[in-house]
């Protein structure tokens, strides 16, 4: 599997696709829904992002607990979804276009240049599972599936899941030919 292979890296994540969905969701729903509101307002937008975080790392947690070949990874704090060492993802709170908007630490900054990092199967596709909120912060308006290379997205998934059945879209920006370093391998 290539990093620039979008086929094949989400039909690898077909099987998982409807429990990272709802993980995200019901971690998401538990900042808004068992906080109260006067506690909420207190809250910096750091401080919302990172509780959000903790409760999508104890949802996915709970939903992949027992799933062969699925491991939660703590790297030197860097908590990331290892799915049969071919798709390592972490959680993010991202944009309309899939970025994350985290401070680049070197960990982080290897993570994006999909390079080996300790503890990381070194094959494995880095991805970013993504959540979009609405500008109220109140809902996710998506799930996202997103490559990041560097500071680039060559690819960017829209996770969609109806009765308990995931299915993705590819929401990649298009971009003007000549205008970027990622090239779609087919």
């Amino acid at each position: 599997m290539t990093v620039l292979d979008q086929e094949k890296c989400m039909s690898a994540l077909s099987p998982h696709l409807a429990p990272v969905h709802g993980a995200m969701h019901r971690g998401f729903d538990r900042y808004l829904k068992d906080y109260p509101s006067e506690i909420k307002a207190e809250h910096s937008d750091r401080a919302v992002t990172s509780n959000v975080h903790s409760h999508m790392l104890a949802e996915m947690a709970q939903a992949f607990e027992g799933v062969s070949g699925a491991a939660l990874l703590d790297v030197r704090g860097l908590k990331v979804l290892n799915l049969d060492d071919r798709i390592v993802g972490r959680f993010k709170k991202v944009d309309d276009q899939g970025r994350s908007r985290s401070y680049p630490t070197k960990q982080a900054k290897a993570f994006d240049l999909q390079l080996p990092l300790p503890g990381v199967p070194a094959a494995a596709t880095r991805v970013t599972f993504g959540y979009e909120p609405d500008a109220a912060f109140s809902a996710i308006e998506r799930i996202v599936v997103a490559c990041p290379y560097g500071d680039g997205i060559p690819w960017c998934a829209q996770v969609n899941v109806v009765d308990s059945v995931a299915s993705w879209i590819d929401i990649t920006p298009q971009r003007l030919t000549g205008t970027t370093r990622f090239q779609m391998k087919k």
